[in-house]
């Protein structure tokens, strides 16, 4: 019986993260490496639970060893680490899957007290229930939903600091989970919701996406445009409206944006990158004898608007179906001149387009 487990590697949040001088910290991580290994390669729910509570009670000892917020835990790749920007909260999540295919989750929540130089250790008891995640609640340490975290955004609204947690849940054989939570402290407690979140029901303590468990639904943070982007879903035919679990993504995206109040919902988004805002062709230059650079701007055109080229404004290659026919080029636009000579019509051509269902 073949069982999954999700791995998770984080490599944002760690940049401000070094080597520890405390040796206890090496020596438990190694320890921990080891019932980690042993906890992946059991698959009956008796030797599950077994490894599982010695691996967490020995984390949770290790993450109150000083220099435990730092440290980077290299060798547990298979658990989920992640780091606020601000520096002042770690979260560490790990899932487990038993023998019926359900799947549970584990999590600490480590809180810096900057001023008190101290760090807060705070483990997140999963309260199973027989209803999925409800938007409108708030909850706790004690009544956690539990998923695995892989991303958290640091906003503020008035005085009090929102980290914005991305998370997912494998749930079942039928469907899967990716949220939008919220978490915020009253000292050194946990708070996992609040009404951030902008919804077609108002505004909601956190945002659920359920769709089909066979699909995969992308959502991150941009960066560069201080937006979380996501797959848009909808169900695989109008009749399954109704029914999440046949949901998939439609090849559009939506997003929301922090406006500093709330996280707003932009739909039909264009999700481009700008990462590179001019790219280079390469080119033969007969003149030279030699490959050259050509910089040309990577934006993106607008099919829809009339005006666009449909090239872009750069060249177009003459094609060998385009018969003999000349392209001159004035000031980036390619003209054509048509040759005169006939093409013959092919008589055993069939009007229209075949078309098929891809088979899932």
């Amino acid at each position: 019986m073949k069982y999954l487990f999700v791995t998770i590697f984080i490599v944002g949040g760690l940049f401000g993260f070094s080597q520890t001088d405390n040796p206890k910290l090496i020596k438990n991580e190694s320890q921990l490496a080891k019932l980690l290994s042993e906890l992946r390669s059991v698959n009956d729910n008796p030797s599950i639970i077994k490894f599982n509570n010695e691996f967490k009670e020995l984390l949770h000892k290790t993450l109150e060893l000083d220099g435990a917020f730092e440290y980077p835990f290299a060798s547990l790749s298979s658990i989920g680490k992640i780091t606020s920007q601000d520096e002042l909260v770690r979260i560490i999540s790990w899932n487990v899957q038993y023998e019926d295919f359900s799947y549970d989750y584990f999590s600490f929540v480590m809180k810096k007290d900057s001023r008190r130089n101290k760090v807060f250790v705070t483990e997140l008891n999963r309260t199973k229930q027989n209803f999925y995640m409800n938007q409108f609640e708030q909850v706790g340490a004690e009544n956690w939903y539990g998923a695995l975290y892989y991303e958290i955004i640091d906003v503020q609204k008035r005085n009090r600091t929102y980290y914005t947690l991305l998370g997912f849940d494998a749930n079942n054989q039928r469907s899967k989970f990716k949220l939008i939570d919220a978490l915020y402290f009253t000292g050194k407690t946990p708070h996992f919701g609040a009404p951030i979140f902008e919804s077609e029901r108002g505004k909601v303590q956190r945002l659920l996406f359920e769709y089909n468990a066979e699909a995969n639904m992308s959502m991150k943070f941009d960066f560069d445009r201080n937006r979380i982007i996501l797959d848009h879903l909808s169900p695989e035919s109008p009749t399954m409206k109704e029914f999440r679990e046949f949901y998939v993504p439609d090849m559009s995206y939506d997003a929301y944006v922090w406006n500093g109040n709330v996280w707003e919902l932009e739909e039909d988004i264009i999700a481009i990158n700008e990462e590179r805002k001019k790219i280079n062709l390469k080119a033969y230059d007969s003149k030279l004898d030699t490959v050259v650079d050509i910089p040309i701007k990577n934006e993106w055109i607008d099919p829809s608007n009339p005006n666009s080229p449909i090239d872009g404004g750069e060249h177009r290659a003459v094609m060998p179906d385009d018969g003999d026919q000349k392209v001159n080029t004035k000031k980036g636009t390619a003209k054509r001149e048509k040759s005169k000579r006939k093409v013959k019509e092919d008589k055993n051509a069939i009007p229209g387009v075949s078309s098929f269902k891809k088979k899932r």
